[in-house]
């Protein structure tokens, strides 16, 4: 296929038929090269598919880039001239998608350098000059179509007893990821029939989840992506609104399934998981990253948590349990005090989210995020959304979730 070698990314698109099964807005490739390399790649272009994106420059064009565009399931960049490689990588892990793949090419053919590139989650790292026969041993289509390292975090969200606002903590923070610090979000309410997640964002429902569920052999991203619907630049909401006298069920493996396709297209899964544990529901808790349980002030509410909490722990401690403690100071002298809830819990609470019936209440009316405000429940979702997703951690291996 013919291509014009010039500064403005060639893009080639495929028929309908011959076009790889990704997630749409990503292709199988992209470079961004120096111009021989650029060529090489170029007249080597059968390797990589029908769609693919080469453009001239190194790795700081390939950041600028990914931070306004999709990730691509295998990324070439350049770090020839590079002072700093290794922080330069972590900077593009940070843009890049869970699903993708990097491979990095240079100049110095150094062991040292390969080993660190490697620990750092780099594919692959090829020194100069590239090749056609070396892009055939390294790029064959299985190099381009297998599933990328990088996953993203399943965080699962359910109340130690109900109304105790596990869902507008969920939205919250699914808000917050997506908007201050611009991961790619899903915010998913498994509550089919009551569920209100698409309600506090005031977003349609788009029909299809429980069939999805109902039938895991077919659910992948582009199932998902016909029925998730989109809120703002990064969030995007599944959910449904099923009849009320409907029986809805679904199996264990259509979690597994979900989980499976959502992690490999989204930094954060935000999970809104009904405190009625079903086999399904428990399943959820089970993969999850990070099970978040909220709780309130309320013996009962303790008692229900450490109940929740002894289904997974096998009577030892499990380090994916964060408690959020929501409305602080709502009980009023009937509450137990916080010495008290660490006591029964065992542990300190992630996250301490005061009482603010004239900030929440409202906003949930009006379908506006709380955590959009400036006040004392804003900056307590923001310090949240950092001890559950380490923001404030240095991260060491980039493909992984943590």
């Amino acid at each position: 296929m013919d291509t014009m070698m010039i500064d403005t990314p060639p893009l080639l698109l495929a028929s309908p038929e011959a076009t790889p099964k990704i997630a749409a807005g990503r292709l199988p490739l992209m470079a961004f090269v120096d111009a021989e390399s650029e060529r090489v790649l170029q007249e080597s272009a059968t390797m990589f598919g029908p769609r693919y994106l080469i453009q001239k420059g190194g790795i700081e064009k390939a950041i600028d880039y990914l931070t306004q565009q999709r990730s691509p399931q295998l990324l070439i960049v350049d770090i020839s001239g590079v002072d700093m490689a290794l922080t330069q990588i972590q900077t593009l892990a940070d843009v890049c998608e869970p699903g993708t793949d990097v491979v990095a090419i240079g100049d110095r053919d150094s062991v040292a350098l390969y080993r660190d590139l490697v620990d750092a989650g780099v594919h692959n790292y090829i020194v100069k000059p590239l090749t056609r026969d070396l892009l055939a041993k390294l790029f064959g289509p299985k190099t381009v179509v297998k599933p990328g390292l990088k996953l993203g975090k399943i965080m699962a969200f359910t109340g130690a007893r109900g109304g105790v606002g596990t869902t507008t903590m969920a939205a919250n923070l699914a808000w917050h990821l997506a908007t201050r610090q611009g991961r790619r979000v899903a915010l998913v309410d498994l509550d089919l029939q009551k569920g209100d997640c698409a309600l506090l964002f005031n977003t349609p429902i788009t029909s299809g989840f429980w069939d999805a569920l109902n039938n895991p052999l077919r659910l992948d991203h582009i199932l998902l992506e016909r029925i998730m619907t989109q809120v703002g630049e990064r969030l995007f909401v599944i959910a449904a609104q099923e009849p009320l006298d409907a029986n809805i069920q679904f199996r264990e493996s259509a979690i597994d399934a979900l989980f499976s396709v959502l992690r490999s297209q989204f930094h954060y899964v935000i999970v809104d998981v009904p405190s009625v544990l079903t086999p399904a529901y428990r399943r959820a808790l089970d993969m999850a990253d990070r099970r978040v349980i909220i709780v309130d002030q309320t013996l009962r509410s303790m008692r229900d948590a450490v109940r929740v909490t002894n289904l997974f722990n096998d009577g030892m401690p499990d380090q994916r349990n964060s408690f959020v403690v929501n409305r602080v100071g709502e009980a009023g002298a009937n509450a137990l005090n916080l010495e008290e809830v660490e006591m029964v819990l065992q542990t300190k609470p992630a996250s301490l989210i005061p009482f603010a019936p004239k900030l929440v209440a409202p906003a949930a009316s009006y379908a506006e995020i709380a955590a959009s405000k400036r006040s004392k429940f804003g900056s307590a979702v923001t310090k949240l959304s950092l001890e559950l997703s380490g923001g404030g951690r240095q991260r060491r291996s980039w493909w992984r979730a943590k």
